[in-house]
């Protein structure tokens, strides 16, 4: 699954778990949007998944909701298609400087 896929999935995910806290707070839309300094498409398209929250608003929705901020954020398992871990470019990175590190470190106490 492509990256953009992923991101929109995840949008759609945290919108539905904010229309969910919504509602069980019993507001509708337009009362959100005026609780948090947004309008009440804003909060449609958040709902909807085509727009995602700027990291403060998201804080702000979930102290308004009475959740916490990561409450409404999926997690990445659950989106299906998403592997565990880091992305392989960056593993390998990350075991090459590894790698190196031992080596120096290794080199290093031979000489001591």
């Amino acid at each position: 699954m492509e990256e953009h896929d992923q991101e929109v999935r995840f949008n759609q995910a945290m919108g539905a778990r904010i229309r969910a806290a919504r509602k069980d707070a019993n507001l509708v839309q337009a009362q959100l949007a005026q609780m948090v300094g947004l309008s009440r498409a804003s909060i449609t398209n958040i709902e909807a998944g085509s727009q995602a929250p700027p990291p403060y608003k998201l804080a702000l929705i979930a102290d308004v909701l009475r959740v916490s901020a990561a409450d409404l954020l999926p997690v990445l398992a659950e989106l299906g298609g998403v592997e565990p871990g880091m992305p392989e470019h960056l593993a390998e990175a990350l075991a090459s400087v590894t790698s190196a590190a031992s080596e120096l470190a290794g080199g290093s106490h031979g000489q001591s």
